[in-house]
């Protein structure tokens, strides 16, 4: 899984953090499901337990914790409602795990990005992170964002991002999650022409892989692209698709099932043509 490209920390020179590790601090567990993703970044061994969710940390307090794995379970029964997911019984765990895992990290600083999603868990800055520059309302979102990745690795099974494109992966994120970006979400065609002004006709469709044209901020305007037309399948008034055909693309990964036959099957459009014609479709319904 990828990172939400929100900025929910606030860049700035004057703080700088060194990365925690067992190695060199004994206190400190230099283990963890997340070093699976290469982050090596030891806990301080006291992680708070919910029902669904383990919190883990460096040094995020008791609360900060408490209060991440109460949202946590609160959007994992918002999305399994969504998505028509009962109980666990859909989800394949990583060795060794049956709750969802979270790092909350509080010493490190990470710019660029909030949270991050691996197989089995995510990452995600400290609610008390001394450089904190968001709103509890768009921490919640990032950790939505992040939480429907996890929920997509656990349904297929597997960590490889390929095995379903980068635009429905990201596209679905962001839509549960409301947006995450700088960009709001297009909501009119003028403000789909400016975007389009700003970066050029990217297609959406045609990112199949994480391979960002090297153009400055130019993942964020995917992110909202992918949004759109995730939001343009969804939408009764476009094409009248249900979120259930998104769980059964995972679950058709999970089987080997090609993603271009499975959108097919399950979200009613065939891949190349949605392509061809995403602008033409994405301006009509914004019309």
């Amino acid at each position: 899984m990828r990172t939400a490209l929100a900025l929910p920390i606030a860049a700035t020179a004057a703080i700088s953090f060194a990365a925690c590790s067992g190695a060199t601090d004994p206190q400190m567990v230099d283990s963890g499901s997340w070093y699976r993703s290469g982050f090596r970044w030891a806990h301080d061994g006291n992680p708070f337990e919910s029902e669904h969710f383990i919190v883990y940390s460096d040094a995020a307090s008791q609360e900060a914790r408490r209060k991440l794995a109460e949202i946590g379970e609160a959007l994992l029964v918002e999305l399994k409602e969504d998505f028509g997911i009962t109980g666990d019984t859909l989800f394949v765990w990583p060795a060794g795990q049956s709750k969802i895992h979270m790092y909350t990290y509080r010493d490190h600083y990470e710019q660029g990005w909030g949270g991050w999603s691996y197989y089995g868990g995510l990452l995600i800055f400290s609610l008390d992170h001394p450089i904190r520059d968001t709103s509890l309302a768009n921490y919640t979102r990032v950790v939505k964002h992040e939480l429907m990745h996890t929920i997509e690795g656990l349904i297929k099974g597997s960590d490889n991002p390929n095995l379903v494109d980068v635009w429905l992966t990201e596209g679905i994120a962001e839509y549960v999650a409301g947006g995450t970006q700088s960009i709001s979400p297009v909501a009119t065609l003028a403000e789909l022409d400016e975007l389009v002004a700003r970066f050029g006709e990217l297609n959406p469709i045609a990112m199949h892989q994480y391979n960002y044209p090297n153009i400055p901020n130019v993942g964020t305007y995917y992110y909202v692209m992918f949004e759109l037309a995730v939001r343009y399948l969804l939408d009764p008034v476009g094409g009248g698709q249900a979120k259930y055909g998104i769980r059964d693309i995972y679950l058709d990964a999970r089987n080997a099932i090609p993603f271009a036959s499975s959108f097919e099957e399950n979200l009613g459009h065939n891949l190349g043509e949605f392509e061809e014609q995403f602008f033409d479709l994405i301006r009509g319904y914004l019309k």
